[in-house]
């Protein structure tokens, strides 16, 4: 739980600073100057940044929609504090831009991983699964952990294993189709 708070601490800080201190520091300003700052931040920068942080939130750890939380306590939050309630249809085109670089950042993660890499998250998901399900092991029974070289050389030849069956089967597919006669040379 602590690895998973001070993972996702950062982005929660980022938007808090965002949403909250910058409009303060433009609230510095005089009046008149003032209202042209906040409506920037609230037009083009808030978009802009939510995008490109949900980006690459999705590039560093994948499609977790658990990340819409930050953006939305982060706008909500500042809407009564700097802007007033015309502001809320501004906190929604941020809160898409949110959505939108979090499913590109997501697919860029899945097109950067390996066939190893994919393995080993489909491996570490259904490790998880049967965790939940079965029982915890007891003392006399022993666990086999092994090393990370290891782990990576059998994921490399799982990987490897699954793009022979999976040409073996491309070729078995093509031999069964049915062959095009060929037309012999007369009239």
């Amino acid at each position: 739980m602590k690895n998973i708070i001070r993972q996702e601490y950062p982005w929660f800080l980022a938007h808090a600073t965002w949403f909250w201190i910058l409009p303060l520091v433009a609230s510095l300003f005089e009046p008149a100057d003032q209202t042209g700052v906040l409506l920037l931040l609230l037009m083009i920068a808030n978009p802009l940044f939510c995008i490109l942080c949900a980006l690459f939130y999705g590039m560093r750890n994948g499609r977790k929609w658990s990340f819409l939380i930050y953006p939305v306590i982060a706008i909500a939050a500042s809407i009564p504090m700097y802007y007033n309630s015309s502001a809320i249809g501004f906190g929604l085109i941020a809160l898409i831009c949110s959505v939108i670089g979090l499913i590109f950042g997501g697919w860029s993660r899945a097109r950067k991983m390996s066939e190893a890499e994919k393995w080993q998250l489909k491996q570490a998901a259904e490790l998880v699964k049967k965790e939940k399900t079965e029982p915890a092991p007891t003392y006399d029974q022993t666990v086999r952990v092994a090393s990370k070289t290891a782990a990576k050389n059998q994921q490399k030849a799982y990987a490897r294993k699954a793009k022979e069956r999976a040409e073996k089967e491309a070729k078995r597919q093509n031999k069964n189709q049915p062959q095009k006669k060929k037309k012999k040379g007369g009239h």
